[in-house]
């Protein structure tokens, strides 16, 4: 045990140079010196002492920056290791293994009490039925119990650490899906806006050309209407004319006056031509593209929304010898050559075929393949949208 001058000796190395006391939250500066991070930052903060550009160390003089404080964690934890060993020494070794009660050596321990007992104390009554032990002795058992707790409580840890990295990876994993999924919605989108104003530039010119069409026509019928009105006033102001006249005058001509005016006929045009009145009607129907492209939009967007890739790799224990296997195992190329493949119970000899590594138990699955043909050429085959769940 450190005794008493030893242990003030290492107190007097861990003081502060400025306050005389032990170091508080001790950090560096930049000639290596230690202090108090409350002393130092008053005396950078003194008023009227030198500026930021020239602060000096309070024990060397060089000059230093006050934002280069450095904290030193291994003097921290020296200081306090020191300051419980001045506590310990203060309290001296009598205090630690000496009853209170007696200031008698402790050497038992009494398992019923769970107390640290004398030699005064064991003989005392109140402990003479009691099972009592060395302290050596006695702590063995519990020393063991101690390590089936620790061994437990580590399995426990680690196992919590396991599940910590995999639910992490799992994040991951989400959150990379996500990610695609976001990246997916944003394309379709885009898509989905350049088509929808491709359409809407569309519609809208259609719509203008009909409305310059009706424009049109009603121009021709308002003159139309407008002649057809001219000659029936004149008609109309001829009569009442002729009919105001004494009867000679009236007789005069009359009976191919009112001829003219009785098989004088009415045109009634038509405002809009029944051509137009078509075109007008049918006009929804330039909106079809429209309806099945947001049909197709909306169908594509929930199967890329619902289906995630699946990540298969070949199995070359399976492989069979004509068919040549990326490095990766994602990528099969068949080859006339026989392969000198290891023998294996799994390996297909018949068919040229080759397995995945591992299956799939449930869920929704799509994939791509790709098949390499003759001449280098490459096909991707996928699998259809319409994907049987297993259950």
């Amino acid at each position: 045990m450190a005794s008493a001058a030893s242990v003030t000796s290492l107190v007097d190395e861990v003081n502060c140079p400025i306050c005389q006391g032990t170091l508080r939250e001790p950090v560096t500066i930049d000639c290596g010196h230690n202090f108090c991070r409350g002393c130092l930052t008053r005396y950078c903060e003194i008023p009227g002492s030198e500026s930021e550009e020239s602060l000096t160390c309070p024990l060397c003089k060089e000059p230093f920056r006050p934002g280069s404080f450095r904290p030193n964690w291994q003097l921290a934890n020296v200081v306090e290791n020191i300051e419980r060993l001045k506590l310990v020494a203060t309290l001296g070794p009598e205090e630690e293994d000496v009853c209170q009660e007696h200031g008698e050596k402790v050497y038992f321990f009494c398992e019923d009490d769970e107390a640290q007992l004398c030699v005064v104390c064991r003989e005392a009554g109140e402990h003479g039925a009691h099972t009592v032990r060395f302290l050596e002795d006695a702590a063995g058992p519990y020393r063991e119990q101690i390590q089936k707790c620790l061994m437990n409580l580590r399995k426990e840890r680690e196992e919590i650490q396991e599940i910590q990295s995999r639910e992490n990876k799992r994040i991951q994993v989400l959150l990379t899906q996500v990610a695609t999924k976001r990246q997916q919605v944003i394309s379709e989108f885009a898509h989905l806006s350049q088509f929808l104003e491709e359409q809407r530039s569309i519609l809208l010119e259609q719509l203008e050309r009909l409305d310059g069409d009706i424009l049109k026509q009603q121009e021709e019928f308002d003159s139309l209407v407008a002649g057809e009105i001219c000659r029936f006033s004149a008609l109309i102001e001829e009569l009442e004319e002729k009919s105001e006249r004494p009867a000679r005058e009236l007789l005069t001509d009359i009976r191919s006056t009112l001829i003219r005016c009785e098989t004088r006929k009415c045109r009634k045009p038509e405002a809009v031509s029944p051509e137009l009145g078509q075109r007008i009607r049918d006009f929804p129907q330039q909106a079809l593209p429209l309806q099945k492209e947001m049909k197709k939009f909306l169908e594509k967007l929930c199967f890329e929304l619902d289906y995630e890739p699946a990540h298969i790799s070949l199995d070359p224990q399976t492989s069979h010898p004509k068919l040549l296997l990326s490095e990766d195992y994602k990528r099969a190329r068949f080859s006339y050559k026989w392969q000198n493949s290891p023998e294996s119970p799994q390996r297909f000899d018949r068919a040229t075929c080759v397995l995945a590594h591992s299956g799939f138990t449930g869920g929704r699955h799509t994939w791509v393949q790709t098949v390499w043909v003759s001449g280098n050429s490459c096909y991707q085959l996928s699998s259809p949208p319409s994907i049987t769940e297993i259950e």
